[in-house]
């Protein structure tokens, strides 16, 4: 992904006198990647980033609105120009909830008034780390009022917002409409109907689809292939500790949950599969060819404790692992001796 966004919360925290350089290294980052231009950053390491960010910003609602206007159109590439294009806010809803990219992890979708005219959008956090939810719905809502406003040429009609924390703080309210209910289980932003269908000002529609097909290639390229179990396998691979769970290999494959489990269920494998087959395999590698303690690779599988993997092994491969290394340390030295 591209480094604006970590090359901007970085600077938040420089400025807020907080551990930057910490978090970076808890998140395997190295400063020249985050300065350098036109870098980018893998999605995992941004995810793991993002986390650091929202411990060492914890309780700061003023550090996640400034981390919110960091997110304009220009940092998401290809996704940003396509929306600064949508020649309507129906088209800009269209986009931000069908195209692969999920930024915030969350699962998003359409609201609709009783005549299906598009009425708001709705923003699920399920499965999203739970350090980074109050973060997360703080920087999408003033986001996506801020960028609304941006396209529609001045200040959106919001009439309603559903806000999942139970109150309400004074830095954030002045980007909400004055009738707001807290303690929601979903974030929903309702705006009059009849703004969706309006021209933008800024509205493109041949350069919208031009840059929607662009932002898309790649994942273009995984459908025509529909080699998706193993570009799945490949992610965990590259990241066991982090990419253990759907979501996250989703954030790193630049898509959705939903639409990467039904991927996978088109050429009849699941996400479970996939992720124990893999964990198998890295597994049964390094016991057979590294001297690392069952306590290390436990860890580098994303494991909290031995006795956990101990017991997910047994269940892969029957026997445990100190059993299944010795077998293939006799099965060795038997081979080089012949």
């Amino acid at each position: 992904m591209p480094n604006f966004s970590v090359h901007a919360l970085r600077g938040i925290l420089e400025r807020a006198n907080l551990d930057w350089r910490g978090a970076l290294a808890n998140a395997d980052i190295d400063i020249d990647a985050v300065n350098r231009l036109g870098g980018t950053i893998p999605a995992r390491k941004e995810l793991a980033f993002q986390l650091q960010f929202a411990a060492l910003t914890r309780d700061r609602v003023d550090l996640w609105i400034e981390a919110a206007r960091t997110y304009t159109l220009s940092s998401m590439g290809e996704h940003g120009m396509a929306i600064l294009a949508a020649p309507t806010v129906e088209a800009w809803v269209e986009l931000v909830c069908t195209t692969d990219i999920g930024y915030g992890l969350h699962e998003i979708g359409p609201l609709r008034a009783p005549d299906l005219s598009v009425a708001g959008i709705e923003l699920i956090y399920r499965g999203v780390p739970e350090a980074l939810v109050p973060y997360g719905i703080h920087r999408d809502v003033v986001w996506i009022v801020r960028t609304l406003s941006m396209l529609y040429g001045k200040p959106f009609p919001v009439t309603y917002v559903e806000f999942p924390p139970a109150g309400i703080s004074p830095e954030i309210s002045t980007y909400l409409p004055s009738e707001v209910t807290c303690g929601s289980e979903a974030l929903r932003i309702w705006w009059d109907p009849a703004a969706s269908t309006c021209e933008l000002p800024f509205g493109n529609a041949f350069q919208y689809e031009t840059w929607a097909k662009a932002e898309n290639r790649i994942i273009d390229a995984l459908i025509s292939s529909g080699d998706w179990p193993a570009t799945v396998a490949k992610a965990m691979r590259d990241a066991p500790q982090l990419n253990r769970n759907l979501e996250n290999v989703a954030a790193a494959l630049h898509t959705s949950p939903r639409t990467l489990q039904r991927k996978l269920a088109l050429v009849g494998s699941t996400f479970a599969q996939i992720r124990d087959q893999t964990l198998t395999d890295l597994a049964s590698e390094m016991l057979s060819n590294t001297g690392h303690s069952i306590g290390r690779i436990s860890r580098e599988l994303g494991y909290t404790d031995p006795a956990s993997f101990t017991i997910a092994f047994k269940r892969w491969k029957g026997v445990p692992p100190t059993a299944y290394r010795e077998a293939a340390r006799y099965e060795k030295t038997n081979s080089s001796d012949e």
